[in-house]
């Protein structure tokens, strides 16, 4: 009797398991930036910061920004993601961007938009900005600015 429930909940778990729907797709395009030293997650609706249009930046080399606050932590280490949402608000976090399931985009010398967003090269640092509201960031491998 147990033996046959054990079977039937093993038997609706697996096929509940086989029928789920995929994981949503990644809604954001992941660039390039300065030669490669820069790699930002642009999103028209980043849901795991809350929603909204956003573009979450970092050092490809894992390191962060010279600029960057501290976090107020146990360790007090650097915050390495500076992230800029449409309505301008600018902010520093602690992460990582996942790795894309195709090749970011490299944008180097022209511009491109992608998920509501402008990615302008202007020689050492780049403008990311809003094509709703405006506002955005300065970047490059050195410092970043909001705007």
């Amino acid at each position: 009797m147990i033996r046959r429930a054990m079977t039937a909940l093993g038997a609706s778990i697996l096929g509940a398991v086989v029928l789920s729907p995929p994981a949503a797709a990644d809604t954001g395009q992941q660039v390039l930036l300065q030669s490669g030293a820069v790699r930002c997650l642009i999103s028209a609706d980043d849901a795991t910061f809350g929603g909204g249009p956003m573009t979450v930046c970092e050092l490809t080399n894992g390191q962060p920004w010279g600029g960057a606050p501290f976090e107020t932590s146990k360790w007090n280490q650097r915050l390495n993601l500076a992230v800029v949402r449409g309505t301008g608000e600018f902010f520093w976090d602690r992460g990582l961007i996942a790795e894309p399931a195709t090749a970011p985009v490299s944008v180097e010398g022209a511009t491109y938009r992608v998920n509501g967003w402008t990615v302008e090269p202007q020689g050492f640092r780049t403008r990311i900005s809003n094509d709703a509201s405006g506002h955005g960031f300065f970047i490059n491998e050195a410092s970043v600015r909001g705007f």
